[in-house]
């Protein structure tokens, strides 16, 4: 995580994302699809189309450029299956309502309704994400879960990407709080830090 990572992060809690230069080919959840219950179609492989992300929410702007063919986004279902397993809650607890509010937004597909998947990761898809990560990172439910991580963000951060932080990267969770002094929002600030990641969304 660079200063950089750091200096969107901030700008993210109102309006932005976090792009982080991870990148790994971790996807809990394989082989498990969320459209079931909901009508949508089976998830997408890269061969599928592409779309152009719509129904961007007023008031975004284009905060910078991501190079879009070094990133690959996991398909939404595993996104999301990852965020339920990190959470320890099924796919349909409250704290998912704002992500599958925006589930085309972030890329998913429903053929029946002309949404082709979309697998790019962009700014305007890193401010949806941020937004849906929000009510995650702020629940009573997973923060009691994870109730070290704004002083000891060790096992959160294990959880997330199935191995131990570095060194840097605790330095830079520390840093994200720096000036801080509303728990909440240091909280948040670390959550974010981590769920925004491309080791955590892409492939």
């Amino acid at each position: 995580m660079t200063t950089k990572t750091i200096h969107l992060l901030f700008a993210s809690v109102l309006a932005g994302g976090c792009y982080s230069g991870l990148d790994s080919p971790r996807a809990m959840g394989d082989g498990e699809d969320d459209g079931a219950d909901d009508g949508v179609g089976d998830d997408a492989d890269g061969g599928e189309p592409q779309r152009t992300p719509t129904d961007q929410p007023p008031g975004f702007e284009n905060p910078f450029e991501v190079p879009q063919d070094e990133v690959e986004l996991l398909p939404f279902h595993v996104r999301a299956q990852n965020l339920a397993t990190l959470a320890g809650q099924t796919k349909d607890h409250p704290m998912f309502a704002e992500l599958y509010e925006r589930r085309y937004q972030l890329g998913d597909h429903d053929y029946s309704q002309n949404f082709a998947p979309d697998l790019r990761w962009s700014s305007d898809k890193m401010s949806v994400w941020v937004v849906a990560m929000k009510p995650v990172c702020d629940d009573p439910v997973f923060q009691a879960k994870y109730p070290t991580l704004v002083n000891d963000p060790t096992p959160f951060v294990q959880a997330a990407f199935a191995r131990d932080p570095t060194e840097d990267e605790l330095q830079a969770f520390a840093d994200v709080q720096s000036g801080l002094t509303d728990t909440a929002l240091r909280y948040r600030m670390v959550c974010l830090a981590v769920l925004t990641s491309l080791e955590f969304v892409a492939r």
